[in-house]
């Protein structure tokens, strides 16, 4: 689904958030360039700035009351807009969801993509992609997104299916380079790297989350956490490790 921001003005500017698998456009009004005109459109920067300050108004209140909780009407009074403004950039509520939700993935996995240490053993460095992770994951915030994004997969489909292109297949590509360098190194027994990645982030990342989101745990990246994710680290190396290694790689 691709969320558009804008209306049939021929002069418009977009926003696009990219990610492995395409890109998603959100286009929103902008003005002929042209300054110091009272009547005249918003500029293009101005524009973007506004669909941006109602993105973060938007998701306030979806992460506060829910996406029925949250009307329309309290979404244009928080970001001081109003309802006609709101629907002019983004068509309806549901798209506005999205948008909120695709946005806040995009905007930590890009500032989050770690970098990391090639020397490091490779369950440490899997420990490092966990880390950077679920520091971000195992928030209030991100448990509120998740119980939100639960609640409304069924009836947004296609946002589930964004969502998992977005963060999940993001996730695991990262994780899919580590395994697949320590597979041709003979590291581990591996003939297929992108799904052993996406069994590692099932097990290592999106479990913890769900939990946090269900109220199973706290959502904190806490002491108890980090060694809950060790041991499920360790348990996914084991399963990969070629015979004649053992548990040596671990240590």
């Amino acid at each position: 689904m691709v969320a558009h921001l804008g209306n049939r003005s021929p002069i418009s500017a977009s926003a696009t958030i990219r990610h492995g698998g395409g890109e998603i456009e959100m286009k929103v009004r902008s003005g002929s360039g042209k300054r110091g005109g009272r009547t005249g459109r918003p500029t293009a920067e101005a524009a973007i700035r506004l669909t941006s300050h109602i993105l973060q108004s938007a998701r306030e209140m979806f992460f506060e009351h829910g996406f029925d909780g949250a009307s329309a009407d309290m979404i244009a009074e928080r970001a001081k807009i109003s309802k006609r403004t709101l629907y002019a950039r983004f068509g309806s509520k549901a798209r506005v969801f999205e948008a909120v939700i695709l946005d806040e993935i995009d905007t930590q996995l890009r500032a989050l993509e770690p970098a990391v240490d090639a020397d490091l053993a490779v369950v440490d460095r899997l420990q490092s992609i966990a880390d950077v992770l679920l520091e971000w994951l195992l928030t209030p915030r991100i448990a509120s997104m998740e119980r939100v994004v639960i609640a409304q997969a069924v009836r947004f489909p296609a946002l589930a299916a964004n969502i998992h292109e977005f963060g999940f297949q993001r996730a695991a590509q990262w994780v899919a380079s580590i395994l697949g360098a320590a597979a041709a190194k003979g590291e581990l027994d591996l003939p297929d790297p992108v799904f052993a990645a996406e069994q590692f982030v099932t097990l290592v990342v999106v479990a913890p989350m769900r939990r946090a989101a269900l109220g199973l745990a706290p959502p904190a990246y806490d002491e108890n956490a980090r060694a809950r994710v060790r041991r499920g680290i360790e348990l996914f190396i084991i399963g990969c490790l070629p015979p004649a290694l053992g548990t040596e790689n671990m240590q």
